[in-house]
């Protein structure tokens, strides 16, 4: 998983136990005896102080019934982030947001989800330990002596003050102002797992000015958007790289569309003698920003693939005879079909979310589709052989 992806998922009580005792399936397999986490969405993904931010938890597996009973919510507006990135939750609260009906995005009834609206405190800025009263004492020396006496003097609270006069007044500012006034924040969910294991899932986000300056022209970060899903069967055994851009498939099995005829039944074709790889494609919504360092550039997305198989299908296969994906790069991962024939259905979970470095505190977008089909395969004699499963 990208190191700036997802939520970071903390399996705290099988550690403390005598051995460490491990997962049934890989992280990616979600098999109906585990309860996994999806993927956290925030909306928008760029939030201001004041604003009102939508969190969507999505989960997968094992059915837990009402999510209530399983899993405590805790909020954090106090969260200190070191020069290297490392994090402190300084103090947290009970979850008491508001919850709200999903209604901007479908899953299956293979997929659980809970959403809240979580307004946020207006005084974020002047209230957060992240920020010094001095803020310009985060910054090096050379730095510090960059900024204009008048501003190098106020402080936190002297500084929101004006830069929500400037948002007001439509006055643009220099995007590395704003950078410096971005607030960390944590969602933390802690949940009992199979066996009474529990589990602790860190989300973390931030607060920034952007969105207050969108119409004097600051950039904001948006959610990514899938447009499709495809897979592409290549000539060739055991290949690692495809350039979807510049190289030709033998076929291509489109699993998803954003826009036009819904993908009702979709099929991947597996045969002798072919590798496979399957792509998010996420071209139509890449956002650019402005770094530290005045550079302005597009951000980088990347996916993250999980799976379900049917339970009937599976039983009795062993597990290296599943199917698996496999990371290469960016959106675009390998795709490793059965080895064993009688698993023909599948659901397919993408995450996909975006990245720029240089950046200070840069909230995340990230967004998720959910896709099933069946597998065909060809006609020929015993099992295929491919890249082993890992």
């Amino acid at each position: 998983m990208n190191k700036a992806l997802l939520t970071i998922v903390i399996v705290a009580a099988a550690l403390a136990l005598a051995g460490c005792e491990q997962f049934s399936t890989s992280y990616q397999r979600i098999d109906a005896g585990e309860f996994r986490l999806l993927n956290f969405i925030y909306e928008p993904a760029d939030v201001a102080p004041g604003d009102t931010l939508l969190l969507t938890a999505v989960f997968a597996g094992r059915d837990v019934g009402d999510l209530d009973d399983h899993i405590d919510w805790w909020l954090s507006f106090d969260v200190l982030v070191d020069l290297f990135g490392r994090t402190t939750v300084v103090d947290s609260m009970r979850f008491e947001a508001a919850r709200v009906e999903r209604t901007t995005a479908h899953f299956s009834d293979n997929t659980q989800t809970v959403a809240f609206r979580i307004p946020i405190p207006a005084n974020i800025v002047r209230t957060t330990p992240s920020i010094p009263h001095r803020w310009v004492s985060m910054l090096p020396q050379y730095m510090q002596d960059s900024f204009p006496p008048e501003l190098a003097n106020m402080d936190k609270g002297q500084m929101a003050e004006m830069i929500e006069m400037a948002a007001d007044m439509g006055i643009p500012l220099d995007p590395s102002i704003l950078q410096l006034f971005t607030v960390p924040i944590r969602i933390m969910a802690k949940m009992s797992g199979p066996g009474g294991r529990p589990h602790t899932i860190i989300s973390n986000h931030t607060v920034r000015y952007n969105r207050r300056f969108h119409s004097a022209g600051m950039p904001i970060n948006n959610n990514p958007v899938v447009d499709s899903v495809v897979v592409y069967k290549v000539m060739g055994r055991d290949l690692i790289t495809f350039d979807s851009k510049t190289e030709t498939a033998a076929d291509s099995f489109v699993l998803y569309r954003a826009n036009g005829p819904a993908v009702e039944d979709a099929v991947i074709e597996v045969a002798n003698g072919f590798s496979y790889f399957i792509e998010a494609h996420t071209a139509g919504s890449v956002d650019s920003t402005t770094t530290m360092f005045g550079a302005r550039v597009a951000e980088r997305h990347y996916a993250y693939w999980q799976f379900a198989l049917d339970k009937d299908e599976i039983a009795g296969v062993k597990p290296a005879d599943y199917m698996d994906f496999g990371s290469i790069m960016g959106t675009q991962w390998s795709l490793w079909p059965p080895r064993d024939k009688r698993i023909k259905k599948f659901t397919f979970w993408v995450t996909v979310t975006d990245e720029v470095l240089n950046e200070r505190l840069r909230p995340e977008g990230s967004t998720l589709v959910e896709m099933s089909g069946r597998f065909e395969y060809a006609t020929d004699s015993g099992k295929y052989t491919l890249r082993p499963v890992r």
